[in-house]
């Protein structure tokens, strides 16, 4: 049994109508989660955040590089405030039900699943949310714990609690989900989830097929007029920005049989998922680099050329994309098999270099 299934048993039942009961649970999901020992945080140590300025100065910013090009700001809290914040996401996965179209986040769901939610459309809607996590406010975030958690978490001290605890101010003093925070996945699912209804209702008057990855999301038809109306795309948007959000304009497409039909970056072929022909280049470019260079030139190439002089450990990245391919693949695809073994020839002599030289 997991933790999230023995802190789901735990809470069974309970009902949150006191701050004190709130700490409590906090604490609990806080020790299965190894966020602080078997003697728990104090109520003092988690009341120091409540204020902006606090937060404010907890927060490390910088930037990475986005797949897409530009850069992605990411806000980290420091240790003590992430492990309050990993306890709170616990305690929120035990209680609550995340969206059926919801694919992102969510135990047992990702982009395959995503994907294949669409396998046997003749046309897709692609668009995505801009400035996702940043966009969602305070306030909207204790809206949705109310409308979704209301019956669980009946103390408004405690929804207070974990609205100042998770967000923090942007330059406007607005406080938002931070990109970064361990618990700003599970609570834009929260806030999404009345969105994502709505959607899926209109997908459905209208034959199609609806799903949301984090903030990509997408619809889909069979029909034999190949194509997605503007009166569609209108509505979507509007619905979308009922809700606070906004569409990034830049990344909204529609996908139509004949050309390559897409879904989260995964290729949906007929009756199956795949990676793109773009996904394998790139991965078989890293193993070239490693094999050819050698590991530590390859990693000095990776993070100039591919990273923007950001360094990310190379032989983390190829593992991650050759688990991402296992995942859309199968194990006991030719391609990934091939992958995984020339990793794993590399690395073990990788390792046997270092040992070398420590001796």
């Amino acid at each position: 049994m997991d933790n999230r299934t023995i802190i789901a048993n735990f809470l069974k039942d309970w009902k949150i109508d006191s701050l004190k009961k709130f700490l409590y649970a906090l604490n609990v999901c806080g020790i299965y989660y190894d966020c602080w020992d078997l003697t728990g945080i104090s109520g003092n140590s988690i009341r120091r955040f409540l204020s902006k300025n606090s937060r404010r100065q907890t927060y490390k910013t910088f930037k990475i590089p986005k797949k897409s090009g530009g850069f992605r700001t990411i806000s980290s809290p420091g240790n003590q405030l992430k492990n309050i914040q990993r306890a709170i996401n616990a305690l929120l996965l035990s209680i609550f039900e995340p969206s059926p179209y919801a694919m992102g986040f969510c135990r047992n769901r990702g982009v395959d699943t995503n994907a294949k939610i669409h396998i046997g459309q003749t046309c897709i809607f692609n668009t995505d949310l801009e400035n996702f996590f940043p966009s969602i406010a305070k306030q909207m975030v204790r809206k949705a714990l109310r409308r979704e958690l209301g019956d669980v978490l009946k103390s408004k001290e405690a929804i207070n609690y974990i609205c100042s605890l998770c967000t923090v101010p942007n330059e406007e003093g607005i406080e938002v989900l931070p990109q970064g925070s361990p618990s700003s996945p599970v609570l834009s699912n929260i806030v999404l989830k009345a969105m994502d209804k709505k959607l899926a209702h209109y997908a459905e008057l209208w034959g199609c097929r609806y799903s949301r990855y984090a903030d990509d999301i997408t619809f889909s038809h069979n029909s034999t007029v190949r194509k997605f109306s503007q009166f569609k795309q209108l509505r979507i948007r509007s619905i979308i920005e009922e809700f606070g959000l906004k569409i990034n304009e830049k990344k909204t497409k529609v996908l139509i049989q004949g050309e390559r039909l897409e879904v989260t970056g995964v290729t949906i072929c007929s009756n199956k998922v795949n990676v793109t022909r773009k996904y394998v280049k790139q991965l078989r470019t890293l193993m070239y680099l490693w094999d050819k260079y050698g590991y530590e030139l390859a990693q000095d190439i990776y993070t100039r050329d591919f990273c923007g002089g950001i360094e990310k450990s190379l032989t983390s990245v190829i593992n991650g994309k050759i688990n991402y391919l296992c995942m859309i693949k199968g194990k006991q695809d030719t391609t990934y098999r091939r992958f995984k073994s020339s990793y794993e020839t590399a690395e073990k002599k990788r390792k046997t270099e270092v040992k070398n030289k420590v001796v």
